[in-house]
């Protein structure tokens, strides 16, 4: 059984991937500020795993990350592990094309974001606006499959921008100020206290983001994109966003490299 593993900036997350194209047991570990990190997923993933099983992740963390990665995963009989990056386009059961100027500067956690999006049984032939509202949150636009008949129907990322997450904008206003605590609570609308008007403040500074790029890309279609949710705080995030057409979906980072393991098991080879 192949282990999927998505390395983030502030957490590893995981899931053994069937032979029926299923995620199982998918779970994740903090890294951030974990000095013993190898040793810590050693304990996870014992009794998981298999000697030579095929392990598949992508990575936007720092190289000590990985190697914690790689030393744990040598450590249980994996001889490697097959690190995945951004492609300029992807030919599978569905087909997407990178529309980045240089498409391998796309970050590999946003693009495999977006392949698991497009695999979603809920997509079929709407233009999509996928939020990834993690450590950064990223907000990123999908063209709707062409309709020239022809199958798999090709799909273009048209781009997307970048933020501070929800994490880091409070933390920035604990660490840059003297008078603003660690904010902690639930969002008002009309706050009357310090840590409801912080934290109100940075919910709604996010949502007002997803929903501006959400509004543009729906001027510009002249039709109303399916907004997608994934990442730790998408669900405080939905609840402060005014658009019917959202739903959350977890782990779509690692859907996305699911599509990719998928051609591997197949026999067919798979740009790295």
């Amino acid at each position: 059984m192949t282990l999927l593993i998505d390395v983030g900036n502030s957490a590893i997350k995981w899931a053994s991937l069937a032979s029926n194209g299923e995620l199982r047991d998918s779970r994740r570990q903090l890294h951030r500020g974990v000095s013993d990190l190898s040793l810590k997923l050693i304990e996870c993933w014992r009794g998981t795993l298999q000697p030579g099983a095929p392990m598949i992740a992508c990575n936007v963390a720092a190289p000590r990350v990985v190697a914690a990665v790689t030393d744990a995963a040598c450590a249980l009989g994996i001889n490697s592990v097959r690190w995945l990056h951004t492609q300029r386009r992807f030919d599978g059961s569905i087909t997407l094309v990178n529309g980045y100027r240089d498409p391998l500067q796309l970050g590999a956690d946003r693009w495999h974001a977006l392949l698991g999006a497009c695999a979603l049984r809920l997509v079929t032939d709407e233009a999509l606006v996928v939020v990834n509202a993690g450590t950064a949150t990223t907000v990123d636009c999908i063209d709707a499959p062409d309709a020239d008949g022809k199958l798999p129907r090709v799909r273009r990322f048209v781009g997307g921008v970048i933020a501070p997450g929800v994490r880091l904008m409070l933390e920035s206003l604990a660490r840059e100020t003297a008078g603003l605590p660690a904010a902690q609570g639930a969002p008002s609308n009309f706050p009357d206290n310090t840590d409801a008007a912080i934290i109100t403040g940075v919910l709604d500074a996010q949502a007002g983001l997803v929903q501006r790029v959400w509004h543009r890309f729906a001027v510009g279609l002249r039709a109303r994109p399916r907004l997608i949710l994934t990442g730790g705080s998408a669900q405080i995030l939905l609840a402060r966003l005014s658009i019917e057409e959202a739903a959350i979906e977890d782990n779509l980072v690692l859907r996305g490299l699911a599509l990719r393991a998928e051609l591997v098991t197949s026999g067919h080879s798979i740009s790295e």
